[in-house]
């Protein structure tokens, strides 16, 4: 009776050591793939808070726009409502094409900028070069 009281008790036991192996293992797993599954939790938190924004903000402009446009042909052409919605928009236009091109042309400046600071340096340093190279050949003969 001994013998099978002993195969009863060590049953359990060893289903709980392999229980408890399994568990080391998958913590191990889980431990070695945490920052991987944080990047992606991240990632994808970011693109939802990304679409979210993007809705609103295309729901918002399209209902100001369409309530506007609704209202404009809504009102005869004559009205003063329906020229001042149709001249501020635009003037709103004239003026955001104003903005891109002053913001070309700051653009193009800081290009050439930065074109000129890439070859200014350059000639500075061949003149000094140069000048440490002439001191040198004089001061060795």
């Amino acid at each position: 009776m001994t013998s099978k009281a002993n195969t009863i008790n060590s049953k359990p036991l060893s289903m709980l050591a392999d229980s408890m192996e399994a568990a080391a293992e998958s913590f191990d797993k889980a431990t070695s793939n945490a920052p991987e599954s944080a990047r992606r939790t991240a990632k994808t938190a970011m693109r939802s808070i990304g679409n979210g924004l993007y809705n609103s903000f295309y729901g918002l402009s399209y209902g100001v726009v369409f309530s506007a446009v609704f209202l404009t042909e809504l009102l005869p052409e004559a009205h003063s409502i329906r020229r001042a919605l149709v001249e501020g928009a635009e003037a709103a236009l004239e003026e955001r094409r104003k903005i891109q091109s002053e913001l070309k042309k700051i653009e193009s400046v800081k290009t050439a900028q930065k074109k000129s600071l890439r070859t200014k340096p350059s000639k500075r340093v061949r003149k000094v070069v140069n000048a440490l190279a002439d001191r040198f050949e004089k001061a060795t003969t």
